[in-house]
C-alpha cells in the first residue's frame, strides 16, 4: 500500500483504490427519500424525451481536435517510495494533464496531496475531490473539507471535480439527490473562491438517466464542466456492445446529447476514469480471478489505443485521463516486488501523445 493509502478508514480497500462493497444491511433501502428521487429521475427523463431524440439523431462528430498532450490525461498518487520514479515516468511519457484525488477523509494530511502537487509545477491538475458518506451526512464538515481544498489547492488548479461515483451507493451517496446537494454546497463554497471551476457529476459506467437527473434540474450550482467515468466493458473491447446496442461511440453521443440539454452545466465533456482490469492481479482488481471479467496485458494496451482513438475522432471530448499510472490491477505500471515494471498500455499511451497521427488514426476494428 502507498503512504497516502495507509490514512484510509476501514471502508476503504486501499488494493483496489475504491471503497469496499456494501454488505446488503448497509444498502439504502427504499423509503421517502429514495422514492421522491427516483420519482425526480423519471419526470426528467419523461419531459427531456423528445428534445434528447431530437439531439442525439442531429449529432454528428466535431471538427475541432486538441493536441494530443491536451486530450490525454493521467491520474496519479502520493507514495513516498515513488514519488521521483512517478516524475520519471510522467516525463517520459510527456503527460502534461494530471489528475489527483484528494480524498476528504485525509484532511489531517492534505498538505501530502499539495506537496505532490508542488513536483509539478508545469503540470496542469485536476483536483478530484472525493467523498464519503460522512460529507452526506454532515454538510458542514463537508464544507470545510472543499474550502480547505480550495484554499490550499486554488493557485496551482482551477479545476476541481466534486465527487466520484455518485452513483455507487459504496461511496456515499444514497440518491442522485443527496449528490446535488453536494454539489450545491460547492457552488456556495466556491463563491470566496472565485478563480475555482467546478467539474461533475461523476457519473461511472453508463447510467444516463442519473446523468440527466444532475444536469437538468432547478438545483442552485453550475457545472463549468461535465464529467463521466465512462468505463465501457470491463471483459470487451470499445467496440463491444451493452445491451446490444451500446457501444463506445454510441455512448460518448448518448452523453454529449445530455450535455447540450443540461441546464446546469456548460457545453464541455471530459472523462475522467476508465481502465481494463488485468487477469491474475488479485487483491489490486477483486474481480481479477475470472477472465471473463478482465484482459491480459497486450489486451489491455490494445483496448486503451482504441478507446482513446475513437473519443478523439468524435470531437465531443475535450480531455480523457487514464486511471491510473501505478497499480498492477488496472494500471500501466506494476509495482509488485519492489520494481516498477511498464506494462504494454504504458507504451500505447506514450506512443498516442507522442504521435498525433496515431491518436487520430482509424482505431482497429476486432
Amino acid at each position: 500500500m502507498t503512504a497516502a493509502e495507509g490514512q484510509h478508514p476501514p471502508w476503504w480497500d486501499a488494493y483496489s483504490n475504491q471503497p469496499y462493497k456494501l454488505p446488503a444491511s448497509g444498502r439504502p433501502r427504499a423509503g421517502t427519500g429514495n422514492g421522491r428521487e427516483h420519482a425526480a429521475v423519471a419526470a426528467t427523463v419523461l419531459a427531456m424525451l423528445p428534445a434528447f431524440l431530437w439531439q442525439f439523431v442531429r449529432l454528428r462528430p466535431a471538427a475541432q481536435r486538441p493536441l494530443p498532450a491536451d486530450f490525454i490525461g493521467l491520474s496519479i498518487s502520493p507514495d513516498a517510495r515513488y514519488d521521483t520514479a512517478v516524475q520519471d515516468m510522467v516525463q517520459e511519457l510527456g503527460a502534461k494533464r494530471l489528475l489527483l484525488r484528494v480524498p476528504t477523509w485525509d484532511r489531517d494530511r492534505f498538505d501530502v496531496y499539495r506537496a505532490l502537487v508542488d513536483r509539478y509545477p508545469f503540470h496542469d491538475f485536476l483536483i478530484n475531490v472525493l467523498q464519503s458518506r460522512e460529507s452526506v451526512q454532515h454538510p458542514e464538515r463537508w464544507r470545510r473539507d472543499l474550502t480547505a481544498i480550495f484554499d490550499l489547492f486554488g493557485d496551482r488548479a482551477e479545476y476541481f471535480q466534486i465527487g466520484n461515483a455518485i452513483n455507487r451507493s459504496k461511496w456515499g451517496c444514497a440518491n442522485s439527490g443527496e449528490y446535488l446537494r453536494l454539489l450545491e454546497i460547492a457552488e456556495e463554497v466556491r463563491g470566496a473562491a472565485p478563480g475555482v471551476r467546478l467539474v461533475g457529476s461523476s457519473v461511472i459506467d453508463f447510467e444516463p438517466l442519473v446523468t440527466l437527473r444532475t444536469l437538468r434540474n432547478r438545483r442552485r450550482y453550475n457545472l463549468d464542466v461535465v464529467s463521466a467515468l465512462l468505463y465501457v466493458n470491463r471483459r470487451g473491447s470499445p467496440w463491444g456492445r451493452q445491451f446490444g446496442i451500446f457501444n463506445l461511440y454510441t455512448k460518448l453521443r448518448v452523453l454529449y446529447a445530455l450535455v447540450l440539454l443540461g441546464s446546469r452545466n456548460a457545453r464541455r465533456l471530459w472523462i475522467t476514469e476508465f481502465n481494463w482490469p488485468l487477469l491474475n492481479t488479485r487483491p489490486y482488481t477483486p474481480n481479477s480471478g475470472h477472465p471473463r471479467s478482465t484482459v491480459d496485458e497486450p489486451t489491455q494496451a490494445r483496448y486503451l489505443r482504441q478507446y482513446y482513438q475513437i473519443v478523439y475522432q468524435t470531437g465531443w471530448v475535450e480531455r480523457v485521463y487514464w486511471w491510473q499510472l501505478i497499480n498492477p490491477g488496472y494500471g500501466l505500471v506494476d509495482h509488485r516486488g519492489g520494481t516498477l515494471r511498464r506494462h504494454p498500455s504504458y507504451f500505447a499511451l506514450q506512443e498516442l501523445l507522442r504521435d498525433g497521427e496515431t491518436l487520430a488514426a482509424a482505431p482497429q476494428r476486432p
